[in-house]
């Protein structure tokens, strides 16, 4: 019996569906291709074990920060750069208010 799964998807992750979508052979569906994909992932990795990027809080040390921002592609870390700003914004408004 088949499954039902409900997922969010971003437009990162759409982009990779939709991908998925065009490259997968006719007449399969897509939660086979999606399959298909994921076990070759698996069967290729010595270690595979998803980023840990998702995972970093405040709480996280300075060591974890300075490996994910070093190891971290390009694009990802513009998108760091501009959520850091926006952090930086939100910061100097708070001490704006505390300072009153």
């Amino acid at each position: 019996m088949s499954e039902i799964i409900c997922v969010s998807v971003t437009a990162e992750t759409k982009k990779v569906f939709d991908e998925l979508r065009k490259k997968k052979p006719e007449g399969t569906s897509f939660s086979k291709a999606l399959c298909l994909v994921v076990d070759e992932y698996f069967r290729n990795k010595s270690n595979p074990i998803l980023p840990k990027e998702d995972i970093l809080t405040t709480a996280s040390t300075m060591d974890e920060w300075r490996k994910l921002i070093n190891e971290m592609d390009v694009e990802d870390f513009k998108k760091l750069q501009r959520k850091q700003a926006q952090i930086y914004n939100l910061i100097n408004k708070r001490v704006s208010k505390c300072l009153r």
